[in-house]
């Protein structure tokens, strides 16, 4: 297998960006930029439950992993979602029907 990247040279054309005005002693308005930055990198957490039903997809997708297996999502030909219980190797195992998935993400995890 070989992988084969194209030069880049750069996104062209760069043009420069006026210095933003900023909040000054002469009362001059402007972006504030700690506020701005404190706003920007605040993270909004999920509520308890979906944190919760996170938390128990995670540990579910752990045990399938100690018992070698994984789910694979893919779309079919059809448009339908279409799930696959697969070994590491990638060997199909068999078909898992969408209402077994509700189950999963419950985190029952049947082999």
């Amino acid at each position: 297998m070989s992988v084969n990247f194209d030069k880049i040279d750069g996104p062209w054309p760069v043009r420069p960006m006026p210095e933003p005005h900023r909040n000054g002693a002469n009362g001059a308005k402007g972006a504030d930029f700690a506020r701005d930055l404190s706003v920007a990198s605040a993270i909004p957490t999920p509520p308890p439950e979906v944190s919760a039903e996170v938390q128990g997809a995670a540990r579910a997708a752990a045990r399938l992993h100690e018992l070698g297996r994984e789910l694979r999502f893919e779309h079919g030909d059809d448009g339908r979602l279409q799930v696959e219980l697969r070994d590491h190797d990638g060997n199909v195992l068999r078909q898992v029907p969408t209402a077994e998935i509700f189950d999963f993400a419950e985190g029952k995890v049947t082999t």
